[in-house]
């Protein structure tokens, strides 16, 4: 009973590794803070169903599978890692003038291989939980109106390790976190934007006021177990990366009706979502911002359901651009562009 601990005392590291199979050990500034591990480990059992006997008798090991999320508030320091490893591109963080505030850019890359990364869990006091090498292959961001937005990031594991050299109780009292202040909250100085692709930058004219959105991003993957080695190959693309969003807005009007006209000509429009916390220093703020330069239109709905308010909602396909549009310099799907206090590259 000594040894069980609690969701309080729960320590979870994430750190890029560069060996498929082979774990780093996670410590300062790898930790992450989570709402619910929702990774499952599953053994496939394999019946020696022969005729010729009464009973079975006999079962052997078959796939193993270590996939599904985390599930956390989102911060606007802290992971950073993640979705470098999901994206593919990042850089060296930019200072901003001579503050303590600094400016990345994570980009789409069209592989990831060879990016992964090392995930361990403290689950008993004398126990961790190590998967030595994880594909993040996705994300979902979710949130409503003055509520913390929460971040779902996709896992795929190649085996679980209960016994690792490598992450132990000793190492792991080592992490520390980032950030465990600054979480995006989507409050009124959150700014979504929408216009014609053709049109002019996005400014504040173009300014939406949906009371919940859910982003999401996926990269379909292939993983196998082969021959000569417990758990699976590095997972490779399997099919074509998927993004959507889609918004709810309180009740239907004439602003957002206008998503309609957009749906039924088919019009393709482009979209940027600002996220701004507290000041950094000087006139920098922690800032989070998803910019869109292809955006289709779809499912745009008003249902009625009694004799209250109409509410809207409607559902964007986030697509390449053949060039980038007007005040944007990009044409995959999305790019996310933050401000925050770090430091390092999280590819490095």
């Amino acid at each position: 009973m000594a040894k069980e601990i609690t969701g309080r005392e729960l320590i979870i590291g994430l750190k890029k590794a560069s060996v498929w199979h082979t774990p780093v050990a996670c410590g300062a500034g790898d930790g992450v803070l989570i709402l619910s591990d929702n990774i499952k480990v599953s053994v496939g059992s394999e019946l020696d169903d022969s005729a010729g006997q009464e009973w079975i008798h006999q079962a052997d090991e078959g796939v193993k599978e270590i996939t599904g999320s985390l599930e956390a508030y989102m911060r606007y320091e802290g992971f950073d890692v993640a979705l470098a490893l999901i994206m593919g591109t990042a850089g060296t963080p930019a200072q901003q003038g001579a503050t303590a505030a600094y400016a990345n850019t994570y980009g789409l890359a069209s592989s990831i291989l060879g990016k992964f990364a090392t995930l361990a869990q403290l689950k008993l006091s004398d126990k961790v939980w190590e998967f030595p090498s994880v594909k993040l292959h996705g994300f979902k961001l979710s949130g409503q109106m003055n509520k913390p937005v929460k971040i779902s990031p996709d896992v795929i594991g190649d085996i679980l390790n209960r016994a690792s050299v490598t992450n132990t109780p000793a190492t792991m009292a080592n992490v520390t976190y980032p950030d465990a202040l600054h979480r995006i909250i989507m409050n009124s100085n959150t700014v979504f934007r929408i216009n014609d692709q053709s049109g002019a930058a996005l400014g504040s004219g173009d300014v939406v006021y949906p009371t919940e959105f859910e982003f999401s991003f996926s990269r379909p993957m292939d993983s196998e177990s082969v021959a000569g080695q417990d758990g699976i190959d590095e997972p490779i693309d399997n099919g074509f990366p998927m993004c959507k969003c889609s918004l709810k807005f309180p009740r239907y009007n004439e602003a957002n009706d206008a998503f309609f006209d957009d749906w039924d000509a088919f019009t393709s429009k482009k979209m940027d979502i600002t996220f701004t916390g507290p000041l950094i220093e000087d006139t920098y703020y922690y800032t989070f911002k998803i910019s869109c330069p292809h955006v289709k239109v779809n499912n745009p709905a008003a249902a009625v359901s009694g004799a209250g308010k109409i509410p809207f909602s409607v559902d964007l396909d986030l697509l390449a651009a053949v060039s980038a549009p007007t005040g944007m310099s990009h044409t995959t799907p999305f790019q996310i562009d933050v401000i925050n206090k770090r430091t390092t590259n999280p590819l490095a």
